[in-house]
């Protein structure tokens, strides 16, 4: 009697474990930052500056296969597209956004990083947002009280709002919102027969 259920488990266990397919980790240097299998959901940006977002629905060798996750918001609520899973290989990714940074689907242009910058703590400032508007608001304001009292003309309040406004800039084309793959961040595939 005992035979049958044993055979019955060990037939089941014997699929269960055919079906396991490779995991995709993502590295820094030695470090494993993240780990990837089927059904995990993972964003990246492709060789030709695209980015994609979805569920990976198979993993074998150094290819992967991900099901888009497309949603439409309207004033009726969301909607969700049901798409075919797309071929991609390792060698193909470019970039990973970093912790925190939300990828969205933008319709006709496809998906992008999310102007509210996700989860991110401090993006206003790293991304040098605040400082821009605060030096150009800065110089605005001074230009305004200038041009109603009559007495507009350069001030030393102008290169303070200036410089505050470069800094800025400095900030925004130095903070990236995501990991470029090469020597010191990149995949690995892990065989798991």
């Amino acid at each position: 009697m005992h035979k049958p259920i044993l055979f019955a488990f060990l037939l089941f266990f014997s699929s269960v474990l055919s079906a396991q397919q490779d995991i995709l980790l993502f590295k820094k240097g030695s470090l494993t930052l993240n780990m990837y299998t089927k059904d995990s959901y993972i964003a990246f940006q492709i060789s030709n500056r695209a980015w994609y977002a979805g569920f990976i629905t198979r993993i074998k060798g150094d290819s992967f296969y991900v099901k888009p996750l497309v949603v439409r918001y309207s004033l009726m609520g969301a909607d969700t597209a049901n798409l075919q899973p797309m071929p991609f290989v390792l060698a193909d990714l470019h970039a990973m956004p970093k912790p925190g940074v939300l990828i969205d689907y933008g319709g006709p242009d496809g998906y992008h990083i999310s102007g509210a910058g996700g989860h991110v703590h401090w993006y206003w400032i790293k991304a040098g947002w605040l400082f821009r508007v605060g030096g150009a608001g800065y110089v605005l304001l001074d230009i305004v009280n200038g041009l109603f009292r009559n007495e507009l003309a350069f001030s030393i309040g102008w290169v303070y709002g200036a410089g505050v406004f470069a800094i800025g800039e400095l900030l925004k084309h130095s903070y990236k919102l995501y990991y470029v793959l090469g020597k010191k961040y990149h995949f690995e595939s892990i065989p798991t027969k």
